[in-house]
């Protein structure tokens, strides 16, 4: 599966998975569509179409993917609806909002694509080509694990739309979705719903020492001292820190840093019809 291998531990949990329809307020929620001619935010499907979905990921279902029929826009709806009303891609605005998702896809697409340079369409068409690790030669069982402890038998390798690892891991996210990810993790590459339930997760959710992809993307976090001395600021640049930490970032050029704001940039452009600042002297310096 392409991208590096991640550990990820996330044990903030009770996001909201109430529905699809906010609240009008102060947090700018998603808010029912008598309202809509008020100002309040667009919700998922209003920014983001089929045809959008189908464009960004155009060879999840080509000779070459090793999940076809598994990912569908349908399927990735299901889910979002259910984190609609926590905030994801729906809060901030259009612009916002378009950011977001673009991002989420970006990492998503990354993580789970067999492009290449050269590839055609570019080596940005071809997300969600898997849907779980290939051949595994490691379980991923931390055996001291008391809260989520190895189920037998349980392999714990990458699945799911950001591939997950780890029985600690499968553990946190299965309590927050009442999924039993601990004893049956091969739930993550046979049902579609759960696995970008599981991925939307990861991205609302802070870890202990981080905060959540969401709260950067949307504005909600404001970097300390260290951070800012670290050169860990608000952006895209962040979500990368937090998805791959020290393995893509902190050492210069990174081939998969590389991707991951390539796969950004392309949606971002050719599908919401934006350029985000925080990265355009990459897509100048790359010609995108």
């Amino acid at each position: 599966m392409a991208g590096t291998i991640v550990v990820v531990v996330a044990l903030v949990l009770g996001l909201s998975m109430t529905g699809d329809h906010g609240m009008l307020g102060v947090e700018g929620l998603v808010c029912s569509k008598a309202y809509k001619d008020q100002g309040c935010n667009k919700t998922i499907s209003d920014l983001f179409t089929e045809g959008m979905f189908e464009g960004m990921f155009m060879h999840r279902n080509g000779r070459m993917a090793h999940a076809q029929g598994f990912w569908s826009y349908g399927g990735f709806m299901t889910a979002a609806k259910m984190f609609q009303s926590a905030g994801f891609g729906s809060v901030g605005g259009d612009d916002t909002q378009k950011k977001e998702l673009a991002a989420f896809f970006a990492h998503v697409a990354h993580e789970t694509s067999c492009g290449w340079p050269g590839a055609k369409d570019s080596p940005y068409a071809w997300g969600l080509c898997y849907n779980r690790e290939l051949s595994p030669t490691y379980e991923y069982c931390k055996g001291d694990e008391l809260l989520y402890p190895c189920a037998p038998g349980a392999s714990y390798h990458g699945r799911g739309a950001f591939p997950l690892y780890w029985n600690f891991n499968y553990g946190a996210t299965g309590a927050a979705l009442k999924q039993d990810l601990l004893n049956h993790p091969e739930i993550l590459s046979y049902n579609e719903t759960v696995a970008w339930q599981a991925a939307i997760w990861y991205w609302m959710t802070p870890g202990k020492t981080r905060p959540s992809p969401h709260q950067v993307m949307v504005g909600k976090w404001v970097p300390t001292k260290n951070d800012t001395l670290a050169k860990r600021l608000p952006g895209f640049g962040m979500t990368i820190n937090i998805r791959a930490s020290e393995s893509e970032c902190g050492h210069g050029d990174d081939l998969q840093m590389h991707d991951r704001i390539g796969h950004y940039v392309r949606f971002l452009h050719d599908y919401f019809g934006l350029t985000d600042p925080g990265v355009i002297f990459w897509q100048h310096k790359h010609n995108l």
